[in-house]
């Protein structure tokens, strides 16, 4: 669901990349007259791409139809995001599930002519596919530590509505090397919402998030959006008939890296 910004056709304008509810990827090609109306990205055989199951517009209906190969038979796509996963000089797509993983589609042509497999691999932490523990709203690829490999920095949704927890913001490692990603397992950058607040005091559910030097120290910030959460406090005083009334707003937050050391979530200002 959240937007990225690339020229995926190599076109030399910006295009939109995303995903949406409906379980598919799509662009928006950019032109010199602007954006043009979004398409459903397509795989070689010029059929929708979708993990295991979306939403047939023409039918007006879900459809379940697993290609995770048995991996993920309920995984639902949401996001998505264009990335040379293999080094080979071409946009690959990795696929964000409304369940708790990623999925890699490889591009076997070019940006300008690409041919998508259509066969969703599972991104892997280790030997175990990757768990975020919750549904994945925001995938980014950026090398968070400066060791010039894509780090994952994903946010995650949350319980948007119930006193369930909220999302978090985590941070995978990429230990591997150009064209092989390998990935340690998650560090937390902001911890899940506990959702005890009595006003708006961060985004508590539906963490989107982007990534950049806000303060220009060299070091990565973050940029989140999401849903806040909170009851209104009951003050003694009160006549005996106030109660608290819930509040749910969306708001955008800044965490900034105090330390090259210190995780956002600790040493941050918001």
């Amino acid at each position: 669901m959240q937007p990225q910004f690339v020229d995926f056709n190599a076109d030399g304008h910006a295009d939109i990349v995303t995903a949406t509810f409906d379980g598919s990827p799509w662009v928006s090609f950019g032109s010199e007259k602007g954006f043009q109306a979004p398409k459903t990205i397509l795989d070689k055989d010029g059929k929708r791409m979708w993990l295991s199951q979306y939403y047939d517009w023409d039918k007006k209906q879900w459809t379940k139809s697993d290609r995770t190969g048995g991996k993920a038979p309920d995984a639902h796509c949401i996001s998505a995001v264009a990335f040379d996963w293999d080094a080979d000089g071409d946009f690959d797509l990795i696929l964000g599930d409304y369940g708790k993983g990623l999925f890699l589609v490889r591009n076997e042509g070019s940006n300008a002519e690409p041919k998508f497999t259509g066969k969703p691999e599972s991104v892997m932490v280790g030997d175990k596919p990757l768990d975020a523990g919750d549904k994945i709203t925001a995938p980014r690829f950026v090398d968070w530590d400066g060791d010039g490999l894509a780090d994952i920095v994903l946010g995650t949704f949350g319980d948007a509505w119930g006193a369930g927890k909220g999302g978090s913001v985590l941070l995978f490692r990429n230990t591997g090397k150009k064209g092989e990603p390998r990935f340690e397992p998650a560090k937390v950058l902001i911890e899940a919402s506990p959702k005890t607040a009595s006003s708006a005091t961060r985004p508590d559910a539906g963490l989107y998030l982007d990534v950049a030097d806000l303060d220009g120290d060299g070091r990565l910030d973050l940029v989140v959006g999401g849903y806040s959460l909170w009851k209104d406090e009951v003050k003694p005083g009160d006549r005996p008939s106030r109660e608290a009334t819930a509040s749910r707003k969306p708001y955008v937050w800044a965490w900034r890296q105090k330390s090259e050391k210190a995780a956002p979530a600790k040493g941050a200002e918001n």
